[in-house]
């Protein structure tokens, strides 16, 4: 990547660069685009390029710029969204046949956020199925890492945190109902944020549950993820889950900070579930947080089923989410079979059954609490194996036994997943930082103190 080029891998460099003028934010804008097209050409990382609104948002980002008028931080910077944002005039395919011949005509309450802020868009990137699915359930085929491209970059964020990794973005908005930014994150080795549940509003984007779906970031850096935290968070009458405020974070005390909390981490059996290279990474990420002044101290989760309470809150939820297109026929579009059956069967789940789940996580909710009163922040590995080949199957890649994910989607928690090391295989690793519910800030600060003591995020695919 030349010098040019090489703002695009972090939002803090692309916004000083085009307040000292160069390159202006057309030319950003110019250079994000032919990125972006050989992320997508090579990655299949994009559903829809917005070259045409891209250009006019930069001119206007570089008039204003140059009359004296700042929006902030993310003025003139160049981003993209998932395929399931709602953006006005574009294609609105949320990676399914389904969808192939709808234009959004709304703006998502995110994407007027960002225009608002001045950034601009340069284009909707690729997402698994509905938000679900194998690494080729998508109508925009299968997308790989730019780390080894006969490898999944992870779902459903997946466009979106391989256009990162890439540099044809500094930053991408992605959402999470169960892992779908941790698990991108991680394969890609970028930063991913994944706020709490109502910190960002979900109006105009594609619902699959009600009760677990987030809107996140990703990004090179903590303190970028934070940066466009705080363009989009706040409350939305469009949607009853958020919550007021917005989160606004300094570093300049970070290590200070980070140095005063309590810190956990939940220990994982590798050898069963993943690869024991990802357990030497996150054991390695311990070591180097607690040589810091950081020492984390293993933590114990309360013991409920978490993945079967998930997995019957997800079914129910969704299969409402999809209902208008079981009847009318339109569940013969998705792709992937099981994905149907994941559809379909959610209506098979009566309301006691629903009832009961939701009863056990409020059971949850009120033992998490408990244990977030002897620690600030919980640690675990953001996937427990590395990027899978293309071909796997979603029961090769996700064989369970991740403790904590599951929970922290039940329960609405924040978390930052961060690079902390590579396979033999040069592969990424994530580690995250989990808070409790509206702890944003904190995992946030801890995340950033990890990165100022590390430069794994600072890594970038070979090639690219």
């Amino acid at each position: 990547m030349n010098p040019d080029e090489r703002v695009l891998s972090s939002l803090q460099e692309a916004g000083r660069a085009l307040r000292r003028g160069a390159p202006g934010a057309s030319r950003l804008t110019d250079l994000a685009l032919s990125r972006s097209e050989r992320a997508d050409r090579l990655l299949r990382a994009f559903a829809t390029l917005t070259g045409e609104r891209a250009r006019a948002q930069a001119l206007q980002s570089g008039d204003e710029l140059a009359n004296g008028l700042d929006r902030g931080p993310l003025h003139g910077i160049p981003c993209a969204v998932k395929d399931l944002f709602a953006v006005q005039g574009t294609p609105w395919r949320c990676g399914s046949a389904v969808y192939r011949d709808r234009v959004a005509a709304v703006e998502a309450a995110a994407v007027r956020k960002l225009r608002e802020a001045g950034a601009v868009l340069v284009g909707t990137t690729s997402m698994t199925e509905l938000a679900g699915g194998p690494p080729d359930a998508t109508i925009t085929g299968a997308c790989r890492t730019p780390w080894d491209t006969a490898r999944w970059s992870g779902g459903s964020s997946s466009g979106s945190a391989a256009a990162v990794a890439a540099g044809a973005v500094p930053f991408a908005l992605g959402t999470e109902t169960w892992g779908s930014i941790m698990t991108p994150a991680s394969f890609c080795g970028v930063t991913g944020l994944r706020p709490s549940f109502g910190r960002v509003s979900r109006a105009g984007v594609m619902t699959v549950s009600w009760s677990m779906d987030k809107v996140g970031v990703l990004a090179r850096s903590a303190r970028d993820c934070a940066t466009v935290l705080a363009a989009i968070a706040g409350r939305d009458p469009a949607d009853p889950a958020t919550v007021e405020g917005t989160v606004r974070v300094v570093f300049t005390r970070s290590a200070e900070r980070a140095r005063a909390l309590r810190v956990g981490f939940v220990r994982e059996n590798y050898e069963r579930w993943g690869d024991p290279e990802v357990g030497a990474a996150f054991a390695q990420a311990r070591a180097t947080l607690a040589a810091a002044g950081v020492p984390p101290v293993e933590a114990a989760i309360p013991p409920y089923p978490y993945e079967a309470i998930a997995e019957t809150i997800l079914a129910a939820e969704q299969s409402a989410s999809f209902e208008g297109i079981v009847r009318d026929g339109r569940i013969g579009d998705v792709l992937d079979p099981a994905r149907r059956g994941q559809i379909l069967g959610g209506f098979a789940i009566g309301a006691a059954e629903y009832l009961r789940a939701q009863r056990v996580r409020t059971l949850m909710v009120r033992d998490f609490a408990r244990l977030f009163e002897r620690f600030d922040l919980l640690l675990g590995s953001s996937t427990l194996a590395p990027a899978p080949r293309v071909e796997a199957t979603l029961r090769e890649i996700f064989p369970g036994g991740n403790q904590i994910e599951a929970a922290e989607n039940l329960l609405g928690l924040p978390a930052v997943s961060v690079p902390c090391g590579f396979t033999r295989g040069g592969l990424p690793v994530g580690m995250k930082i989990v808070g409790p519910h509206l702890g944003d800030a904190d995992a946030l600060h801890l995340a950033h103190f990890y990165q100022s003591i590390t430069s794994w995020h600072r890594h970038m695919p070979e090639g690219w």
